[in-house]
């Protein structure tokens, strides 16, 4: 309940209180003329008395039945606690995180270079305004930030003033308001390599890596994944890949952890793959290797890697990337030879490995094959039937004929 009083007048005068000389019929208080005259009181769900001044009575009741109208439907926000700065609470939000240390470390730098220089300064309350957040993306646009960019930034704000509302800090996301538009991305064709391309980068790579092109094209698997492919996960018996594990950067570190979105999975291991990986074991024999787990000081774990460098240790990603991908490229004409002298090749963004990821989407698609972005639920349908279905839709011929 709320209610409303006038705190210039006595709701309950003594017989013989003298009149209040400017409102006929009231009682003046010993505050009379100080402050704002009317006072809106009432209780908040923990039970504590609250008040709110206003100049006039019109406001302070509109203020009552808004209280009420919070505090009856659970939507009541504590004044008070929506004081904190945004970079108060956005650094408290990263404290909690429970994501990756990858993640979490993109996250504060999202943080730190985009949001707090712009908003960090601003009180939580202050935020109910979208035009505030349409002004921010403005500005990271003049900055020639991407559309993409700037979305994945938003969204982080959005998460982070998400769980201020839900901590009760914040009536409402502004993030959220419709009057609140992001750039407009243009939607990006990916042009997947043909099949003479994809054989003729797998022909230039060192041969104790030509069969992690291979497994790349054959089974759709990442970068990251084909790094980390141990023994435990082929199984020739029944032609399946088991995708439990993954070696990425985290903070310069190589580390194992589980496949990008925790999304472990086994795909059909189409049969000349399977002949082509028997050999390559046999000419490189699988390597212990010991990283290590999701994060640079988590426990150590050992697993006997299919691919290793001549030196016996796991590849990096980075060097694997700017040398023999490279270099295979070169060889296969996608991008010019280096320059004599030259410290790097050309940079080649749209042909890195994925592309054979890519062209096994396409692959797969001309098969007949239902396949998403992110090949979840193709890989998770992996039995008896699916793989009927890849060798009725001729898919896995393909794929046999060229990746190999």
């Amino acid at each position: 309940m709320a209610d409303v009083y006038d705190r210039w007048h006595k709701s309950y005068p003594k017989e013989g209180d003298p009149e209040c000389a400017e409102h006929k019929g009231k009682v003046p208080t010993k505050g009379h003329g100080k402050g704002k005259r009317w006072q809106v009181r009432y209780r908040d769900p923990s039970g504590e008395q609250r008040s709110a001044n206003f100049h006039r009575k019109v406001e302070a009741e509109a203020a009552a039945n808004a209280i009420e109208k919070d505090l009856r439907q659970g939507t009541y926000v504590d004044p008070d606690a929506g004081k904190v700065l945004l970079r108060t609470y956005a650094r408290q939000w990263l404290d909690a995180a429970t994501a990756g240390v990858g993640t979490v470390d993109a996250y504060e730098g999202v943080v730190r270079n985009h949001i707090e220089p712009h908003l960090g300064s601003r009180e939580l309350r202050s935020l109910n305004r979208p035009s505030l957040v349409q002004a921010w993306v403005r500005k990271l646009q003049d900055a020639g930030l991407e559309p993409s960019t700037i979305g994945w930034i938003s969204s982080i704000l959005t998460a982070i003033l998400d769980a201020a509302v839900e901590d009760g800090l914040l009536h409402r996301n502004p993030c959220k308001s419709s009057s609140v538009k992001l750039p407009k991305e243009p939607r990006k064709k990916i042009t997947p390599w043909s099949l003479e391309r994809v054989h003729a980068v797998i022909a230039g790579l060192p041969g104790r890596f030509q069969c992690g092109g291979k497994l790349a094209f054959g089974c759709g698997l990442r970068q990251g994944e084909v790094l980390g492919v141990a023994v435990e996960h082929l199984d020739f018996k029944q032609r399946l890949v088991r995708v439990n594990r993954q070696i990425k950067l985290v903070r310069s570190t190589m580390v194992f952890s589980l496949p990008k979105g925790e999304r472990v999975r086994t795909v059909p291991m189409p049969d000349e793959l399977a002949r082509a990986l028997k050999a390559h074991m046999k000419a490189y024999p699988p390597r212990e290797i010991t990283l290590p787990w999701a994060k640079p000081d988590g426990g150590e774990r050992t697993f006997r890697l299919l691919f290793t460098t001549e030196q016996g240790k796991a590849y990096h990603r980075s060097v694997l990337n700017e040398g023999d991908w490279k270099r295979a490229l070169a060889s296969a004409g996608v991008i010019p030879p280096r320059d004599k002298g030259a410290p790097r090749f050309a940079a080649a963004p749209e042909d890195g490995m994925h592309a054979l990821r890519h062209t096994y989407a396409s692959v797969l698609q001309m098969g007949r094959i239902a396949s998403d972005a992110s090949f979840g639920s193709l890989c998770e349908r992996r039995l008896a039937g699916t793989r009927g279905q890849w060798a009725a839709g001729g898919s896995r011929l393909m794929m046999c004929r060229h990746a190999v």
